[in-house]
């Protein structure tokens, strides 16, 4: 009796491992074949969920819209909560024509698979047709964040929908939010060849009315503007903001160093140079300044303090005043007015060198009509290269003036 029940239970355990045995075999057998042979794969495993949704979008792809249905339906049915099932449904309702249907489906796709890309994509295109931009630019926010890496043609169509007002305005309140793309919309807006100037501009000025552009974003549009050459543009969004003293804006702005340098737009910039070290100190006057620039032997090819000019074509004779100790260089440093455009250089200062106490420095220069849209005034060494660019000792300046001569 004993032998017997041994034998019985040997038997049942035999059978167990055999059985478990054949549903790994039969699970190994339905994931290798799950995406390439779903069919192959349902007869190993009929409830395989892979190899559902494979044969569901299979059958889809060949048009089969109600087989594909069924197979959808077939895995949700095992599996209520999976979202690609709700895609093929929504797919297929698309196929029939069901918009409304179709809508219902891609909504809860892109629910219950917040990863999956195609609901999104769709439901993006869908709002887009529609004028519905805010709701739109939600599924883009979804589509961005969990495929960055197809920002390489969501962008450039950014920029282009962008053109319409009404986009734009919905582009800015994304935007607002500082999503992980806005650095790379925002570059894209501002490209010098593959950007769009309406675009920008439309986008731009709706982030500074809703206070959503930063400094450092402000000042990279207006460089943008200035490297296409739209210096007019630059030069008007630019004063609109600019703070001014007398109620106007003058030819050469912050002349006296009263304000500390925006860096941006046509105020005051300053480069860092290696070999140079530049410092703020209070001037003679209520509210005025004096940079401090010190030179610490180094090739220097230019001091690093810089503005873009607008003048109008014309003769200007341009003032300032400055002091220096021991500035020591091959030829000196001087002023140098260029343009922006095919004129170059229009106006070089007497050079400066030596120590000296506190001396006018002046020099006059012509803005020919033609070549010459924008100017950049900078201080520079006129030694071309090599060791002749080494500078030492210090150079204070202040009281910038520039007018403009009769003809």
């Amino acid at each position: 009796m004993k032998q017997s029940l041994r034998y019985l239970v040997s038997a049942a355990v035999a059978m167990a491992a055999l059985f478990a045995g054949w549903r790994v075999v039969g699970q190994m057998q339905a994931e290798r074949h799950a995406s390439s042979d779903p069919a192959q794969a349902l007869r190993w495993r009929p409830a395989d969920p892979t190899a559902l949704l494979a044969l569901a979008e299979r059958q889809l792809a060949e048009g089969d819209a109600a087989a594909a249905r069924a197979t959808a339906t077939r895995l949700l049915g095992h599996e209520p909560l999976q979202g690609q099932a709700f895609r093929v449904l929504a797919a297929a309702s698309e196929r029939d024509g069901d918009e409304a249907r179709t809508l219902q489906l891609y909504r809860i796709a892109a629910r219950r698979a917040p990863r999956d890309q195609a609901p999104r994509a769709w439901l993006a295109r869908y709002f887009l047709r529609r004028g519905d931009y805010p709701q739109a630019l939600v599924q883009i926010d979804a589509l961005l964040r969990v495929a960055p890496r197809r920002a390489d043609k969501i962008h450039p169509a950014l920029v282009q929908l962008a053109q319409d007002p009404k986009f734009a305005q919905a582009l800015a309140q994304s935007l607002r939010d500082d999503p992980p793309w806005r650095a790379g919309v925002l570059a894209a807006l501002r490209h010098p060849k593959t950007g769009n100037p309406l675009a920008a501009g439309q986008v731009m000025q709706a982030l500074q009315d809703k206070g959503g552009l930063s400094a450092d974003e402000y000042s990279r549009w207006l460089d943008s503007l200035i490297a296409q050459g739209r210096w007019g543009e630059a030069y008007a969004r630019w004063a609109g903001t600019a703070v001014k003293p007398n109620g106007r804006l003058p030819l050469l702005y912050n002349g006296d160093f009263a304000q500390e340098p925006s860096e941006a737009g046509f105020d005051w910039r300053r480069r860092r140079v290696p070999g140079v070290l530049m410092e703020f100190e209070p001037g003679k006057e209520v509210g005025s300044r004096i940079v401090h620039l010190q030179f610490l032997g180094r090739r220097v090819p230019n001091a690093g303090l810089e503005q873009a000019l607008m003048l109008a074509p014309g003769r200007y004779r341009l003032l300032l005043r400055a002091r220096a100790r021991a500035l020591r260089s091959e030829m000196g440093l001087q002023w140098r007015i260029a343009c922006a455009g095919p004129a170059r250089v229009v106006g070089r200062s007497e050079v400066v060198q030596g120590s000296f106490d506190w001396m006018d420095v002046d020099m006059e220069f012509t803005v020919p009509p033609a070549g010459c849209p924008g100017q950049w005034l900078r201080l520079e060494n006129p030694v071309p290269s090599g060791a002749g660019q080494q500078v030492a000792g210090d150079l204070w300046l202040t009281g910038f003036r520039l007018k403009q001569k009769p003809e």
